[in-house]
């Protein structure tokens, strides 16, 4: 693999010549990029990396807006919101699949070279331009995610704490830590595409009343704490490599910062494994013997 330089495409040759943030790019690309996706992406990590402070303040307003919400429908009816959630679940669910199409690719081609994985969360290596623009949607993609929780208070649902607190926390640090382009960052985005393009077309189907084996939402449960354990683990084993002198892209803010995140995930991820699918599924079984 090599660097790719004068090539016909002039894009390519303008990100690829200039190596970005020291990532060398595949040669010949995974997967060719179409139009959309040739994006400046020196121009959107420097946003990114001058307006961090945009995930503090959109933390803000969500959290006074869900919490408003929720005291101002106290005395009043639940809004059915049918068709917006089955519409708003769809296109979040449409938007997950696409992106871990074009993503996994890539991906993989790095776990497949040899010391793949070690490659994979320390070396600035194997960068093609789809794997690019979708990390910059990931990115840009936990605002949309917030309106998961306002959905839920103009429906007068429960609110639970891991419902809004996963999604400020996430926002954040994906703006904190996202303009450092960490080769272990592939890791957060995949599994997060992966989970998501399962999860949220899910939720659509249940917003429409039809009805998913239990065993589905399980599932599902299962690989939203799967996505934790696996991301605290990759997170700790990029450290390992630093305390043992391997050359390994990462810096303290985002180990701490994962290590925080992803620590209190599977706290919070483990409880509701095991309240909805052990603990109920004993219920489930105590019945059946009743």
């Amino acid at each position: 693999m090599n660097n790719r330089t004068g090539c016909e495409d002039p894009y390519l040759n303008y990100v690829i010549s200039r190596r970005p943030f020291g990532w060398n790019f595949t040669d010949p690309p995974v997967f060719l990029p179409f139009d959309f996706e040739k994006v400046d992406p020196f121009y959107w990590v420097s946003l990114m990396e001058t307006n961090w402070k945009v995930a503090f303040y959109a933390a803000a307003v969500y959290i006074f807006v869900i919490f408003g919400l929720q005291n101002y429908m106290k005395s009043r009816p639940p809004f059915e919101l049918r068709k917006l959630l089955f519409i708003w679940n769809l296109s979040l669910g449409i938007f997950s699949v696409i992106g871990f199409v074009r993503y996994v690719p890539g991906f993989l081609f790095v776990l497949n070279q040899p010391n793949g994985f070690y490659k994979s969360i320390c070396v600035k290596d194997g960068m093609d331009v789809p794997t690019g623009f979708w990390t910059l949607l990931f990115a840009f993609s936990k605002f949309w995610e917030l309106g998961d929780t306002i959905l839920i208070v103009l429906r007068k649902r429960r609110l639970v704490l891991i419902q809004y607190y996963h999604h400020v926390v996430t926002m954040i640090v994906v703006w904190i830590v996202g303009p450092l382009v960490e080769p272990i960052a592939r890791w957060y985005t995949v599994l997060n595409f992966f989970v998501h393009s399962l999860m949220y077309p899910y939720f659509s189907l249940r917003a429409i009343g039809i009805r998913v084996p239990v065993f589905i939402a399980n599932l599902i449960t299962f690989l939203q704490l799967s996505q934790m354990i696996i991301g605290f683990t990759v997170n700790m084993t990029s450290l390992y490599h630093q305390q043992i002198g391997n050359d390994c892209v990462r810096y303290p803010i985002s180990i701490q910062a994962f290590s925080l995140v992803y620590g209190s995930f599977i706290f919070l991820f483990g409880k509701l494994f095991y309240d909805s699918v052990i603990k109920s599924g004993r219920r489930r079984t105590e019945k059946k013997l009743l």
